[in-house]
């Protein structure tokens, strides 16, 4: 007697081919990487989130095909794909999905969104001003150690 991952039933609820569908790693659609070790629960609800209202379009008012995107040199993400009115190849824009900070709206860096769910959906700035770490000491870089050198 063993619960779910995905529907949180009972194994006896289940047939045996649902029950290893639902047993299989799941990915997550934000950052394409596995769910179970990665990921807390609250973060998968919050990239699950980002990823729904990143598909609409409020330009064509409906959701959006959804396509994996790498810009330069940085990671793999996901993109919007809309269809627009001219000539091929120049009729589709991808617009890249990603998370903003609950507080301030600004657009999350990668650091960010990977401890989205510790810093509770708030950007680095927003975080230390809400635990009131806004001391010119937290802006002080870390010291480096120096290597001995005889003379």
């Amino acid at each position: 007697m063993s619960s779910c991952k995905v529907c949180h039933l009972d194994s006896t609820n289940h047939s045996k081919k649902l029950w290893v569908l639902h047993q299989q790693a799941q990915i997550c659609a934000f950052c394409q990487v596995k769910c179970e070790n990665e990921h807390s629960e609250k973060l998968w609800e919050m990239h699950k989130l980002a990823v729904e209202k990143g598909q609409f379009c409020p330009f064509h008012k409906k959701t959006e095909k959804l396509y994996p995107i790498t810009i330069g040199s940085a990671r793999a993400g996901i993109a919007r794909v809309c269809r627009l009115n001219a000539e091929p190849p120049h009729d589709v824009d991808f617009v890249q999905i990603h998370m903003s900070c609950t507080e301030c709206g600004l657009y999350l860096g990668s650091t960010e969104e990977d401890s989205a769910d510790v810093l509770d959906g708030m950007c680095l700035q927003c975080f230390r001003t809400e635990t009131e770490q806004t001391d010119i000491w937290y802006d002080t870089p870390h010291a480096t150690k120096k290597e001995d050198v005889n003379c």
